[in-house]
């Protein structure tokens, strides 16, 4: 009888310990990290057949995979620096103004080896931007007009330290929706490069 309290007693002392040194499943492997970083963006694009100088900043959530995959999640919001001018300009009697645009929205990205000194990483944003007339008293009934955006886009990234790296590439900005008088969908799309420098946890 004393036996069995004891071999009773050591198993209820005993299964707890066991039950928490086992590793739970969960639906993300906890050898993950998970990180963010901030970056301003510094780019040069075609618009309306011009080029154009854009700034930007991206945030994003950084999920990496024992540094062999890693998933970028966050938001982005680039405008043009410089004034350009639509191609397609027809109103009588009001002189071609000058325009500006600016688009953003929600990007994700792929890195393919985070760890390597040079890696190389592909991305897509998707979401809206704005075109619209400035720098001149014109009257109008519609300056300004809303439009769909998707850019997807490759970098190639350098680690020049734990937290600050350096990121340059390429992408291509397709738009929809443009109703504005002078310019369309083909004259906001188009090629972009870009120069990013990236402060975080990675």
């Amino acid at each position: 009888m004393r036996r069995r309290f004891y071999l009773i007693t050591i198993s209820l002392v005993l299964l707890p310990i066991i039950v928490i040194a086992q590793e739970p499943e969960t639906l993300i492997d906890s050898d993950v990290r998970h990180g963010g970083f901030g970056a301003p963006v510094f780019g040069i694009t075609s618009i309306n057949g011009e080029v154009a100088y854009l700034r930007g900043t991206r945030g994003a959530w950084v999920i990496n995979f024992e540094d062999t995959h890693t998933i970028n999640l966050g938001l982005a919001g680039y405008r043009t620096a410089t004034n350009f001018e639509p191609v397609n300009w027809s109103v009588d009697g009001v002189d071609e103004p000058e325009m500006r645009t600016n688009y953003g929205g929600f990007e994700i990205e792929y890195v393919n080896q985070s760890d390597r000194l040079y890696h190389w990483s592909v991305q897509a944003l998707i979401g809206s931007g704005t075109v619209r007339y400035s720098g001149r008293d014109i009257e109008l009934d519609n300056r300004s007009d809303s439009y769909f955006v998707m850019q997807p886009g490759v970098n190639m990234n350098l680690n020049i330290t734990r937290w600050f790296r350096l990121s340059g590439g390429l992408a291509y900005r397709f738009t929809s929706g443009v109703n504005l008088e002078g310019t369309s969908n083909s004259d906001l799309s188009g090629l972009t490069s870009f120069f990013a420098l990236r402060f975080g946890k990675f």
